[in-house]
């Protein structure tokens, strides 16, 4: 995670450069969008995915994070097996798992409310995705999507609140799950 305050904002001037750069091109008229997949590889849509992960992740003040638990970048298939049997068209997402520390005065609600609130000062909507737990927030101006989901503390365990954020792009056209297009961009920690 970056701390310095230099290094924050030139993640920051990254992401909003590069976002609204590259994805903006995806940014048709609505009738288009509909019937067309954005003119973007997999691997151009992965850069914008994970330097929005990281800025929302930077955002939560570092006195509060004991830890990185885990990061995440795969692809994942837009469509059911069904319709796309091998996987064509896919999204890029990019997910952070961040232990808080274990202390009264960590509120994870709180720390939640305040990083949403950062994003929907420039623009961003908030809204909820699937189970109401899950924050959604979208922007008129990037196909970049943000989730954040929590994880209550367990103090009985010695455990504090974690909070997730995963990040995802647009749906783009693949060579398939198993290709080397998909399978070179794809790394997982724990």
């Amino acid at each position: 995670m970056i701390r310095t305050p230099r290094a924050r904002l030139l993640a920051a001037i990254a992401v909003f450069a590069v976002t609204a750069g590259t994805l903006m091109a995806c940014a048709a008229p609505e009738e288009e969008k509909a019937s067309s997949l954005p003119d973007l590889t997999l691997a151009e849509t992965k850069a914008p995915v994970q330097l929005l992960r990281n800025e929302a992740a930077n955002r939560i003040p570092a006195k509060f994070v004991d830890d990185i638990l885990a990061t995440k970048d795969m692809s994942s298939a837009c469509q059911t097996e069904e319709t796309d049997p091998e996987g064509l068209v896919r999204s890029w997402r990019s997910s952070v798992r961040i232990a808080l520390k274990n202390d009264d005065s960590v509120k994870v609600d709180s720390i939640v409310k305040a990083l949403n609130a950062t994003f929907i000062k420039q623009g961003w909507k908030q809204g909820s995705y699937g189970a109401a737990t899950i924050v959604e927030l979208t922007s008129d101006t990037s196909a970049v999507v943000i989730h954040i989901s929590t994880k209550a503390a367990t103090p009985e365990a010695g455990a504090g609140a974690e909070i997730q954020i995963q990040t995802g792009g647009p749906c783009v056209e693949t060579a398939g799950t198993d290709s080397d297009e998909v399978t070179s961009l794809e790394v997982e920690e724990e």
